[in-house]
């Protein structure tokens, strides 16, 4: 206890006054904590960005994983398709009523992209993030063609636990796996939502690969 008993005797006043300053301790370390954990999930994300600039500046990303979920996303992976045209594409997560055409409507310049040539996969089993890592390996072991460095396109929020799901079922498998974070728009309230949203499933996941 940060504020211990100094004297055997103490009064209840000073002993309600002992526990109220460690019940604040306590909720002030828990805080900070939690503030710092938030941290460490966006600074994955830069940390990430940081390999891919570095495995990825001379060579090329075999296939670009994309997941649905947010703002941004079908786009930036898109956007790396003139960067590695013979990269393979795979958006994991699509609703089954949903073409390509239909996942590309209203995001700016997405459209104009798909007039090049493009190999897009679609994968409609998977329903969160766990299904979006298990589809997304289970689709490159079956490829036809060799593939050795993956990308994976998320938001930057969500990078942390996607790595954790990856390294935690790639077990025979000897991808290269790259990840890259749209970046999010701090100052907006509804994205520091999804941040502290995330937090808690990042949390839950790694207690579960933890028991698994």
């Amino acid at each position: 206890m940060i504020f211990d008993r100094k004297y055997i005797f103490e009064t209840k006043r000073t002993r309600a006054i002992r526990m109220a300053l460690n019940s604040l301790m306590g909720v002030v370390a828990f805080f900070i904590g939690y503030f710092v954990f938030l941290l460490i999930i966006l600074m994955t994300a830069k940390s990430e960005q940081t390999r891919v600039s570095e495995g990825l500046y001379q060579k090329s990303a075999d296939a670009i994983v994309v997941f649905t979920g947010d703002n941004g996303r079908i786009k930036r992976a898109l956007d790396l398709t003139t960067k590695w045209p013979e990269a393979r594409v795979i958006i994991s997560g699509v609703y089954g009523t949903n073409t390509l055409k239909t996942i590309v409507t209203g995001q700016v310049g997405a459209e104009e992209l798909l007039k090049s040539p493009v190999q897009v996969e679609i994968d409609y089993e998977a329903l969160d993030t766990l299904g979006n890592v298990r589809e997304t390996l289970e689709h490159l072991d079956d490829s036809s063609t060799e593939i050795q460095r993956v990308l994976v396109v998320t938001s930057d929020y969500h990078v942390m636990r996607v790595r954790m799901i990856f390294e935690h079922l790639m077990k025979n498998q000897t991808y290269e796996v790259y990840f890259e974070g749209v970046e999010s728009n701090w100052s907006k309230w509804n994205n520091i939502s999804k941040l502290l949203k995330e937090s808690l499933k990042t949390l839950r996941v790694w207690v579960i690969l933890k028991l698994s």
